[in-house]
């Protein structure tokens, strides 16, 4: 028997066939809006006048390496973030911005291993500060990456303004922070992570500049031809990249992996970027809660003993540009690094600041795991993490240390006992702390020098291979036991 079929209900079925692919194709491109929507930003030379805030202390030129400064305008979308664990939400577009990168790579095209690393800078002090590449730097040029600085936030921006304003006068990222719908700020500021909020167009910044150097945009990658982008920040950084990789890669997936330097925020588990997030004792305690559990796309590695940052990135590494640049000063105008603000704004007890805990060597083999990883390469390993109690309070032996987590030749082959956690006002928690052993103290813990180097070796082969430190690290710290210095008499 057939059946009767009204034309009008054939025609309802088409119209709602169409309006169902318009709606589909509407839905995709509000996803994309802020990067499709917007042509693609300019690239300009600042002016000639002094030299860039926050350049590098390391002499690239030893490395056959250059650092370059760049403006970048360019117009970027607005978007709310109710919900840091789900897709942002699109609200406007066209919000015109010039803020500035730094671009550091090799000068021989045949040296670079095709990727980039784009850390979002850190603005805590103050001061754009690069603490993801100053923890590992030796790797960034031994192995051939590029790596790109970006100047996201407006606290980063103003203080250039502010430090060199004929250098610095056109930068401006700074635009509406009230929402149009419930007239609520968009990003408002938030104590808990030192940050002043208002950093509306940040996310589609820090979008667009991966996507340039995703693309090998000649005007800032030269001739290198670009494979893999890797997004990196570190302490209030991660908690702006991290809510960036929960909210802002599912629209536009412009990073293939995401390196998270003391912790990040909780991290949804259904987005396929990787992640390596490498956590302090300081990072884990304020947070509150243990780090997540590991997934196929997601690893948490946490450092025993190791401060916010440790003795090595801040006093060979951060101090010096702090110093050159100047922006900091006290009283009769003599210029500050930051062991030396933090000393100021003190007392810390002890007084020597920061753990001997080489977070940058465990930060080098993550990035190199992860470069590995994003590239079709065998996962990262699964680290020890800190044991906490039912309060999510850390767990310590009879010396007070922290157990768990990788733990290095500072730690179990110790010149000096570190503490991740110290005490005194300001940053004194997070410098935590070391005090050296004196000679005694040496011969009581090793009896003699062989017997010392013997036992760090053991601890960097068995951080070799468990992945959590390369052979380049390893040999470093096994040189630097043998000429220790320190005899015992029996």
């Amino acid at each position: 028997m057939k059946i009767p079929v009204k034309k009008t209900n054939i025609m309802h079925w088409i119209l709602f066939s169409m309006l169902a692919l318009i709606m589909t194709g509407c839905a995709g491109n509000m996803k994309n809006m802020g990067l499709e929507e917007n042509s693609k930003p300019t690239v300009l030379i600042p002016p000639a006048i002094a030299t860039p805030m926050s350049a590098t202390a390391m002499p690239l030129n030893n490395y056959d390496y250059e650092e370059k400064e760049y403006f970048i305008q360019g117009k970027a979308s607005r978007y709310r973030i109710k919900d840091k664990m789900k897709d942002a939400q699109f609200i406007d577009s066209g919000y015109p911005y010039t803020t500035r990168i730094l671009v550091r790579k090799p000068n021989n095209p045949a040296k670079f291993n095709g990727t980039v690393i784009i850390e979002w800078l850190n603005v805590s002090l103050d001061q754009d500060v690069d603490f993801v590449f100053g923890a590992t730097r030796e790797l960034v040029v031994r192995e051939g990456y590029a790596w790109i600085g970006i100047s996201a936030q407006r606290h980063g921006v103003e203080a250039m303004k502010k430090w060199n304003p004929k250098r610095y006068d056109a930068l401006n990222v700074a635009v509406s922070n009230i929402d149009p719908v419930d007239g609520s700020e968009i990003d408002p500021a938030d104590p808990q992570i030192m940050a002043v909020g208002a950093d509306v167009l940040a996310w589609d910044i820090f979008s667009q500049i991966g996507q340039m150097a995703s693309s090998s945009a000649p005007e800032i990658m030269g001739n290198l031809k670009v494979k893999k982008v890797i997004a990196a920040a570190e302490s209030q950084s991660t908690l702006k990249v991290s809510t960036y990789y929960n909210s802002i890669q599912p629209l536009h997936h412009v990073y293939d992996g995401f390196l998270f330097y003391d912790r990040s925020g909780l991290l949804r588990t259904d987005i396929d970027a990787k992640t390596i997030a490498i956590g302090t004792e300081i990072f884990t305690a304020l947070m509150g809660y243990p780090s997540q559990e590991d997934t196929d796309h997601q690893r948490w590695w946490e450092v025993n003993g190791a401060s916010h940052f440790s003795l090595d990135e801040v006093e060979n590494y951060v101090d010096p540009f702090m110093k050159r640049d100047g922006a900091f000063r006290d009283a009769h105008g003599k210029a500050l690094n930051l062991s030396e603000i933090t000393a100021k704004n003190g007392p810390c007890t002890p007084a020597t600041i920061y753990s001997r805990v080489p977070n940058g060597d465990i930060m080098k083999a993550a990035l190199k795991s992860l470069n590995r990883w994003i590239s079709g390469g065998k996962a990262p390993k699964n680290a020890p993490r800190f044991i906490v109690d039912a309060q999510n309070k850390y767990v310590r032996d009879v010396n007070g240390q922290v157990l768990g987590g990788i733990r290095t030749a500072a730690q179990d082959a110790p010149i000096a006992t570190n503490a991740g956690i110290g005490q005194g006002p300001w940053f004194c928690g997070p410098s935590g702390n070391h005090v050296d052993f004196t000679k005694q103290e040496f011969c009581k813990r090793y009896g003699n020098h062989d017997n010392f180097v013997s036992r760090v070796k053991a601890v960097v082969n068995a951080n070799v291979h468990d992945g959590f430190l390369l052979p380049e690290e390893a040999q470093k710290t096994i040189n630097e036991a043998e000429s220790l210095n320190f005899s015992c008499i029996n």
